[in-house]
């Protein structure tokens, strides 16, 4: 047994087990129950379904890891992904550019909101919560302008099919967040820009003292939220083949209870996206089972506020505890 433990993937898988035991336990007991409440939910179609629904979350996700981990926030994911896939639909319909055209303009929108997200942080030291909350209502507001109060059909398959197309059984869309959460992944633990993310989150002062240049360090990572934001509302109206202005409504909700469900701690510093894949696989599963079980979507949101309390509560008390030792 010790010698399949030196195997170095054997040891990952391993110490993943053990730093997220307690949510992949709530993650079974969950599927368990809701298993045991309807036998849809254990069909090849509805688990398929279940990773397709849940591939954007995991895409925005990856970028509020970063926010989180830094100890701030981003409540303007949704607005931005919205914004980017109605630029999308308008760019493709209202003015015929080419689909690549589109797809770097829709990135580009979310690079920008990020952009102004990072510099107010940064740079004029507007708290994180305001920051976004500002260039979420500005981005709500532009979908509306773009839109009209009207959802824009697409009918351009080369747009469409992008989050349309299917490798055998396998969305395309899961492949996007696959990749995501990789890139994620290389970036937080094999780059230098992950280990100063980490840094600043865990002690900004003593990172700042050690030759870390804090201000470049806390605006990039909002740069990187935009961009996957701006991904995820080209896969998503590309998918729908239409875009409101109510998409992406509530997307921050989710992208934040999956990353806290996932043990990063709101305080900064802690956190992985092996947890953070748990929690959005938990928020997946809750949401998913609660559809197939007719109950009220306003009661999803209870019980997704409930969790995130909980989740909170839990990390407030781990760190209570650090401090005492």
């Amino acid at each position: 047994m010790e010698r399949f433990r030196k195997i170095p993937v054997v040891a990952a898988i391993e110490n993943y087990f053990k730093r997220n035991l307690g949510t992949i336990i709530g993650l079974i007991l969950l599927c368990t129950i809701i298993a045991i409440a309807t036998d849809k939910f254990l069909t090849g179609s509805n688990i398929l379904n279940l990773f397709k629904s849940n591939a954007v979350n995991a895409i925005i996700c990856c970028g509020m890891l970063m926010a989180i981990l830094m100890g701030e926030i981003d409540i303007s994911v949704g607005s931005t992904v919205g914004l980017s896939g109605v630029v999308g639909a308008y760019f493709i319909t209202k003015l015929g550019l080419p689909v690549w055209l589109t797809v770097i303009c829709c990135i580009l929108v979310g690079a920008i909101i990020g952009l102004i997200n990072g510099l107010s942080i940064s740079y004029l030291k507007i708290p994180a919560f305001v920051a976004t909350l500002a260039t979420m209502s500005i981005g709500r507001g532009l979908t509306e302008v773009l839109t009209g109060g009207v959802t824009i059909r697409i009918r351009e398959t080369g747009y469409t099919i992008l989050g349309t197309k299917t490798i055998g059984s396998i969305s395309i869309i899961i492949i996007y967040a696959v990749a995501a959460l990789l890139l994620t992944w290389v970036l937080l633990n094999k780059t230098r820009f992950g280990y100063y993310v980490y840094a600043i989150g865990g002690n900004r002062t003593a990172a700042q003292y050690s030759g870390v240049n804090v201000k470049l360090y806390n605006m990039l990572p909002y740069i990187f939220i935009g961009m996957l934001c701006g991904m995820g509302g080209i896969i998503w109206s590309a998918r729908l083949g239409s875009a409101a202005a109510t998409l992406g409504k509530g997307f921050e909700m989710d992208a934040i209870a999956a990353v806290v469900i996932g043990g990063t701690s709101m305080s900064g510093g802690v956190g992985t996206v092996g947890g953070t894949f748990i929690g959005i696989l938990i928020i997946g599963v809750l949401t998913n089972g609660l559809n197939l079980m007719g109950i009220d979507s306003f009661w999803q949101e209870v019980f997704k506020g409930i969790i995130i309390l909980f989740a909170v509560i839990i990390d407030v008390i781990k760190k209570s505890k650090a401090r005492d030792n």
